[in-house]
């Protein structure tokens, strides 16, 4: 009974995930690369070919006409593993639209968070603290304002309006 019912199971899809493809295929190419450095001569001369054009295709921090030079070998660039058909079997779906209850649609502006950040892809705009920054930063915007007012009374300025928060 246990080997039927563990065979009924269906086999998982092995999913290759987005780490460390990159280092995998630099892995393979530099295996290609000490293969071909295998056949070649020890010294390296003026005259070598393949020498020269990887110096002329170095990278150099710090060159003030890199942007202006163009690259004859674009670099490979990391294919898009969001609708490959693998991912959809196994059911790992990314929503990439943006939710009905965030900011943008509702078009107002974000609540304002200590670190500045704008909400986006990954953050929807929607507060979900206790309330607790906002309790212990009133009375030091208080303090910082009840100061500022006072210092313009000192200095004989003319009084702007200083508003206490409620």
């Amino acid at each position: 009974m246990r080997k039927s019912k563990e065979s009924e199971k269906p086999k998982e899809i092995h999913i290759e995930w987005g780490k460390g493809l990159a280092q995998k295929r630099e892995a393979e190419a530099r295996l290609k690369e000490l293969e071909a450095e295998k056949s070649k001569p020890f010294a390296r001369t003026r005259d070598d070919p393949e020498l020269d054009s990887m110096l002329k295709n170095r990278i150099r921090w710090g060159d003030p006409m890199a942007h202006l030079v163009k690259r004859k070998d674009p670099e490979f660039l990391l294919e898009d593993f969001g609708d490959d058909e693998k991912m959809k079997e196994s059911g790992f779906i990314v929503p990439q639209n943006i939710p009905s209850y965030s900011w943008l649609k509702r078009g107002v502006d974000p609540p304002p968070n200590r670190y500045g950040i704008k909400p986006g892809r990954h953050w929807d705009g929607v507060d979900r603290s206790n309330g607790m920054h906002l309790t212990m930063s009133l009375p030091i915007l208080a303090y910082n304002l009840m100061s500022s007012c006072s210092m313009q009374a000192a200095k004989g300025l003319p009084e702007l309006e200083c508003y206490l928060p409620a």
